[in-house]
């Protein structure tokens, strides 16, 4: 079973306004969820309403404690408050960018930075959008109809699904009930694109996605894996996310090492972009992302 160890400390912002800063230790999964969010409900009934969550020796979150942490994201800043996020680990900021979810919280390298964010001046609206609210629209998978009065994040009540809507009418469900998420740490000094492409068949499978699906993603698995293994040193790992839901399969590779050091017109993104959906190279805070998605 796993465990996740909590350390709370109080700490005062420039307003004089006491905020918590809670260290964990451990993951956060369907064993510690439960915990997870008392403590922070606690806090906030407490009449505590900032928070800095870190999150730098946790060595797991599962799709439930994303939804957590949505959730209770949402519900100190519907009292004024917020909860920041503060050294999060390279391999959580791959997940929550591999997800979409990187926009929704606010993320910060020391508590130090996080304090000093506390009440800072927020950038200038936007012109007002042609789009008018509320804004009807129904959900994509049960097709039940919404209805939201302005911009922001949301959950609907029927699915527990969380949505967002910006000023121009763009909206981007979360579905964390139905992610499926495995990881594991490969060394790059030997052939790791079985195991991987394994890894990515079996998790398809599970969600049921077509098997079609399964095969463009072991394709890209080989491809990827070629590239990779050229530039990496003996020393080099990959910490790998394999991300699925009915709709999708995405293949997370990170390195803090040379392993993905590709430069921008390298020929394996063009190849693995003939089989992927969608094909993303970017520079992370520690190493980089190569993060590969197949619609079903």
């Amino acid at each position: 079973m796993a465990v996740l160890n909590f350390d709370i400390k109080t700490v005062a912002l420039p307003s004089g306004e006491d905020a918590k800063a809670v260290f964990l230790t451990g993951s956060i999964d369907a064993s510690t969820n439960q915990t997870f969010e008392g403590r922070l409900t606690d806090i906030l009934s407490g009449g505590t309403r900032h928070v800095l969550l870190v999150l730098t020796n946790v060595k797991y979150i599962n799709s439930t404690g994303l939804g957590t942490i949505v959730k209770c994201v949402d519900q100190f800043r519907e009292k004024g408050g917020d909860i920041k996020l503060v050294g999060v680990p390279t391999k959580v900021i791959a997940l929550f960018e591999m997800l979409g979810l990187l926009q929704l919280f606010e993320t910060h390298d020391t508590i130090e930075a996080a304090v000093a964010s506390v009440g800072a001046a927020k950038p200038a609206a936007a012109a007002a959008p042609a789009v008018k609210f509320p804004l009807q629209f129904k959900h994509p998978a049960t097709g039940m109809g919404l209805n939201v009065a302005q911009p922001g994040r949301y959950r609907d009540p029927r699915s527990g699904d969380y949505f967002s809507v910006d000023a121009n009418g763009t909206i981007e469900f979360y579905e964390m009930s139905k992610v499926k998420v495995v990881e594991a740490r490969l060394p790059c000094d030997i052939d790791f694109t079985d195991a991987l492409a394994g890894m990515a068949s079996n998790l398809a499978e599970r969600v049921k996605l077509p098997s079609a699906v399964s095969g463009a993603a072991q394709r890209a698995i080989e491809e990827a894996g070629a590239a990779i293994r050229s530039l990496a040193s003996e020393a080099d790992t990959l910490q790998v996310l394999v991300v699925a839901d009915p709709e999708r399969i995405q293949i997370g590779l990170v390195s803090t090492g040379s392993a993905l050091a590709f430069p921008a017109n390298a020929p394996v993104l063009a190849s693995l972009r003939g089989i992927c959906d969608d094909v993303k190279h970017q520079a992370l805070p520690k190493g980089h992302l190569l993060s590969l998605a197949k619609k079903a």
